[in-house]
């Protein structure tokens, strides 16, 4: 019997050392899974502010509306903080001034082989321009709507290059008409 107890003892062992082994193969891969999750997520919250003006200091905003080109400017004759189409003064141009001024992509697209027609940018849904008073701006150009993510493609300033993916927020804040904002509707 001594045989057969010498033989159960040794398969003993060597299951004893498969199950540390394991242990130690598993607890290393749970660490490197949860790193990388980890990572991913960082990277997923990590997004590039692409603004670049104050919405304090933004004097026009230009973008379309139903085909047609809109235009409103700050300031009167007098240099007011009133919003005007023409010579008709505007309100909630608030939420237009806010999503212009905090644009945040959360996808940059690079590459040669960027192809305007896949993003709707080639015939893009609207075209926002933001002036400051110094003369500086920002002009985005917004494509189509990525239907998994309900974000927006779009590039800025002419800069065919780079393709972001941006939040509703603009798009939206801009599928305004002008005369819906006239001061007392």
């Amino acid at each position: 019997m001594e045989k057969k107890q010498i033989r159960n003892l040794i398969i003993l062992v060597v299951v004893l050392i498969v199950c540390i082994g394991g242990y130690f193969g598993m607890k290393n891969f749970n660490q490197k899974t949860e790193a990388a999750s980890e990572a991913a997520s960082e990277a997923a919250e990590a997004k590039e502010q692409l603004s670049t003006v104050s919405s304090g200091s933004i004097t026009k905003l230009s973008w379309k509306y139903d085909g047609n080109d809109v235009t409103i400017t700050k300031g009167g004759v007098d240099g007011d903080d009133v919003w005007y189409n023409g010579s008709v003064s505007l309100n909630s141009v608030e939420s237009m001034l806010s999503a212009v001024s905090d644009i945040e992509s959360s996808k940059t697209i690079t590459g040669d082989d960027i192809n305007m027609e896949e993003f709707g940018l080639n015939s893009p849904q609207n075209v926002i321009t933001a002036e400051e008073s110094d003369g500086k701006n920002i002009k985005v150009t917004i494509g189509i709507q990525n239907q998994i993510t309900n974000d927006y493609y779009c590039y800025l300033n002419d800069d065919t290059s780079k393709v972001y993916t941006i939040s509703s927020t603009l798009y939206n804040s801009f599928n305004k008409d002008p005369k819906d904002m006239e001061a007392g509707k």
